[in-house]
């Protein structure tokens, strides 16, 4: 499988993402391609440079083939107008120039028209909306009342848009975010006054998101809401590095070069070493619940995220006989499952522990079964196929049309599927 790790560690800005991405193997004539299709002017270049002697790659938007200085990204409308926050990476850019603005509804329709990979397409307007509702939240106005500045916003475009497209080259399956570092120290002077650090719309954005943060070691602010933005987009899951084997460390560099940190982004992409992920299992010890319940029960808990959920009886104290529930879970699913728990069943409280979990890579396929499509699971460890396993619910459901015994239906979906074992 192949993942990325995205250490923040410096904080994160969209240049620097772009970059890290570019540095990290994405296609650069692919990213244009999906810039120059929202809007021809747009272009991004890139060159080599350095922070506190680490080598980087710089990302540059360029409008018209001028290189475009980082600037802010998002206004308020008068009268309800506030403190838009800055695009570029700790420049402390969050002053605003009244100019022309594109509102959000607009840049929308600008990304819903392009002729875009779907893929790239999601990703972008997921971006645009979770920067549109966090300003729109900082600012307390509806979320339609947040405008893009004329060029504030062609360089968000050209950021969001190439983070997108580059996520997307690098066809990467599972994306980590470390703790991700905001900055702090004095507040900025906006046009309306002062602004503290991290900006609302950062916090905002990171709370949306369940994204562990830290302050950071500089006096300034660290990750953008354009950066917390395509972070909260990007991530399958927040971390520690994960067990992989390094291919290729890709370094972006932000826009100045602090004394106190070197001012980059770094994506780590490699395969992962084993599929291995922790996981929790919950388990709670019930008695008093009508069993007639477990069967939708277990159903509510995998729809809610669980890998798996299952009963064991038990015998408890004055020899009551009950069950022991045990749901296994990622963490990014776990407040689902708990919420499961605690409404669905008479359970008042459960228990929680990290496991790691081995797994198989698989994949899907189907055979046919006298003209009944059944869904055949492949398993492959090491590249060698080690199971196939024909779906149990599409062999009832072909039996039950063939009007065949089940028995017989899954012996043939086997024999159909034997060819991939080879």
């Amino acid at each position: 499988m192949k993942v990325a790790w995205i250490d923040c560690s410096a904080g994160a800005s969209g240049d620097m993402l772009l970059g890290a991405l570019l540095d990290a193997g994405a296609d650069l004539a692919y990213v244009n391609a999906a810039v120059a299709a929202v809007d021809p002017s747009l272009a991004v270049q890139t060159s080599r440079t350095a922070r506190h002697q680490i080598a980087a790659l710089k990302a540059t938007v360029e409008v018209n083939g001028t290189p475009h200085p980082e600037g802010p990204a998002v206004a308020v409308p008068e009268p309800e107008a506030g403190h838009g926050h800055g695009h570029g990476h700790g420049h402390g850019g969050h002053s605003h120039s009244h100019g022309p603005t594109r509102p959000w509804s607009e840049v929308r329709r600008i990304l819903e028209a392009a002729e875009l990979p779907e893929s790239v397409r999601e990703r972008a307007l997921d971006t645009f909306a979770r920067l549109a509702r966090a300003e729109a939240n900082a600012h307390g106005v509806d979320v339609e009342g947040v405008h893009f500045h004329e060029v504030g916003a062609l360089d968000a475009i050209a950021d969001i848009v190439g983070v997108a497209a580059a996520s997307v080259s690098l066809q990467l399956e599972r994306i980590v975010v470390s703790t991700i570092a905001l900055g702090g120290g004095r507040q900025v002077r906006g046009q309306h006054g002062g602004i503290p650090i991290p900006g609302p719309a950062v916090l905002h954005l990171v709370a949306e998101a369940e994204a562990p943060v830290i302050g950071g070691t500089a006096p300034y602010e660290m990750t953008t809401p354009t950066g917390a933005a395509l972070l909260a987009t990007l991530a399958d899951e927040f971390g520690m590095m994960p067990p992989m084997r390094v291919g290729r460390t890709g370094v972006g560099a932000g826009g100045r070069d602090p004394v106190e940190v070197p001012n980059i982004l770094r994506v780590i992409v490699g395969e992962t070493a084993e599929r291995a992920a922790t996981q929790l299992v919950y388990e709670t010890n019930i008695d008093d619940l009508d069993p007639r319940l477990w069967p939708p029960i277990l159903q509510r808990l995998l729809d809610a995220g669980a890998s798996d959920a299952w009963l064991t009886p038990i015998l408890m104290k004055k020899g009551r006989p009950a069950h022991t529930l045990s749901v296994l879970v990622s963490s990014t699913n776990a407040d689902a499952v708990r919420r499961v728990v605690l409404t669905e069943t008479t359970a008042i409280g459960l228990r929680e522990y990290d496991i790691r979990k081995h797994a198989a890579d698989r994949e899907f396929t189907s055979v046919d079964v006298d003209g009944q499509a059944v869904s055949i699971k492949i398993a492959r460890y090491d590249g060698q196929v080690v199971n196939v396993q024909p779906e149990y619910e599409d062999v009832v459901t072909a039996a039950a049309e063939l009007k065949q015994p089940v028995k017989a239906v899954m012996a043939r979906a086997v024999a159909a599927a034997a060819h991939f074992w080879n």
